[in-house]
């Protein structure tokens, strides 16, 4: 009994390590555990300090990820908001009608996107034509491209 509880321990650490951010219906889909053994495992894991726990949805992360990784992760973990990042990785500044256009999503979830990413200063705002003060000249890039990049490939 004892070998099993480490095993299925060892089980639920390792999809933490391997999905950074992952929530707990996630893990349960991918180890077939049982809602209640599941929380056992999580809450045991917590009690450790093996993972940590964030957000109103609790996403799953081990301990030693920095705060400020787990809200990237956590943002990315939003397939729309993931699939801006990697538009503005390839080819930046882009104005949010063209974003609405590579993304295949309605202006208003780009829009809601752009404005919670902006927000957390994932990504900001920049004037494309330097004469012309106009807001439909305004467009998006990444903040810092390196830290993204390191995200993506530590992470993602």
């Amino acid at each position: 009994i004892l070998e099993m509880c480490l095993m299925r321990r060892e089980m639920v650490l390792d999809i933490i390590r391997k999905n950074p951010g992952i929530g707990f219906n996630a893990i349960a889909r991918q180890t077939k555990l049982s809602n209640g053994v599941l929380s056992h495992y999580i809450l045991k894991l917590l009690e450790e300090k093996e993972i940590m726990k964030t957000g109103v949805r609790a996403k799953y992360f081990l301990k030693k990820i920095p705060e400020k990784d787990r809200e990237i992760i956590t943002i990315l973990k939003n397939p729309t908001n993931l699939k801006i990042i990697k538009a503005l990785l390839e080819r930046d500044p882009l104005k949010s009608k063209d974003i609405v256009k590579i993304i295949g999503k309605s202006v208003s979830t780009i829009s809601i996107s752009l404005k919670k990413m902006e927000k957390k200063n994932i990504i900001s705002r920049k004037i494309m034509n330097q004469e012309s003060k106009l807001t439909s000249d305004i467009g998006y890039t990444v903040s810092d491209k390196e830290f993204m990049r390191k995200i993506f490939s530590k992470y993602l």
